[in-house]
């Protein structure tokens, strides 16, 4: 009788703990949807707008090395999607937003950079460090997250993101490049 109760209290809380974390997933997807991003030529857009890609989110700042190391590598993956279903979007949690354009400018970034500081978008999904980078498919339900710049997490989520290019029906890109390089 005891381990019949016990069983149950935990299949009870494992589904609470569950709930919750579907819970938490959608409101962090609700919240990457609506919240209102500046571009740094100073529109506003949301997420949202570009529902139907695949989109690959990645929070960065100025001051933050990985940050530096890392924002080529994810703007040569967004030209080479540009017109097959995915985009990168850089969000910049830095204080001041020139800060933010000074840098996309000296790194010659082209894919698109948003500012949103750091009391935006990171604060209400609360993430650990930058860069911080999700994956988001075509309804905007996140798939996956990399904390961090770790070189084989980055490969394999660009990895993803070709192989979910593919099950569309587009043709894969080259590989060079496109394996996260040498940091």
């Amino acid at each position: 009788m005891k381990k019949s109760i016990a069983k149950r209290s935990l299949v009870a809380a494992i589904s609470i703990l569950a709930a919750t974390g579907v819970a938490r997933a959608d409101s962090q997807s609700e919240a990457l949807s609506t919240h209102k991003l500046g571009a740094l030529d100073g529109k506003t857009t949301t997420l949202a707008a570009y529902r139907g890609d695949i989109l690959v989110v990645n929070f960065w700042a100025s001051w933050c090395a990985p940050c530096r190391r890392e924002l080529p590598l994810l703007d040569q993956w967004n030209a080479a999607w540009a017109g097959r279903g995915a985009r990168v979007i850089a969000i910049s949690i830095d204080s001041d937003a020139r800060k933010a354009k000074q840098f996309a400018e000296e790194m010659k970034l082209t894919l698109p950079v948003m500012h949103d500081g750091p009391e935006g978008l990171a604060r209400v999904l609360d993430i650990p460090s930058v860069p911080y980078t999700i994956l988001l498919d075509r309804d905007g339900n996140i798939l996956a997250t990399v904390h961090g710049s770790a070189e084989a997490e980055v490969a394999a989520l660009g990895k993803k993101v070709e192989t979910m290019i593919a099950a569309r029906g587009d043709k894969p890109v080259q590989e060079a490049g496109m394996t996260g390089g040498s940091r």
